[in-house]
């Protein structure tokens, strides 16, 4: 194993409960397991219900990327730019925004709540691709 992946796997080792407890945390409510396993496959990730199931319990060994960590918390019912801001911090990332990029955030999040759930799923696609600061994919 290079060393690289062996420091990240040691850094996981040391946050996969809390990240894991977060992730539980802001999945709370409505949404079950299935679902946000339903959701992410959307988004072009494969992670089980299974998966879910043992990354919230913090026993996975592998780490979660930072795409799927994204796409994950904006799958979320509860998410606000708090815990947003707290699971990135948590699993080593900095999210550089302002107070005012954080409420404005929040107010997304209220308003996307709002739209139909098709629609959810393209803005949810649409603001991964911009968190991440990547251009959408486009095929041809």
């Amino acid at each position: 194993m290079a060393d690289r992946d062996e420091v990240q796997v040691a850094r996981w080792a040391g946050i996969k409960e809390r990240v894991g407890t977060r992730l539980r945390e802001i999945r709370q409510g409505k949404k079950s397991q299935a679902r946000l396993a339903g959701d992410l496959e959307e988004l072009g990730y494969h992670v089980t219900q299974s998966m879910i199931s043992r990354y919230e319990q913090g026993v996975l060994e592998v780490p979660l990327s930072l795409e799927r960590l994204v796409g994950w918390a904006l799958c979320c019912d509860s998410l606000t730019s708090a815990t947003f801001h707290e699971l990135l911090v948590l699993d080593g990332y900095y999210l550089p925004w302002s107070e005012d990029d954080l409420r404005a955030f929040d107010d997304l999040l209220r308003h996307y709540r709002t739209l139909p759930l098709v629609d959810q799923a393209v803005l949810r696609r649409k603001l991964l691709w911009h968190i991440l600061g990547l251009d959408e994919q486009r095929d041809g």
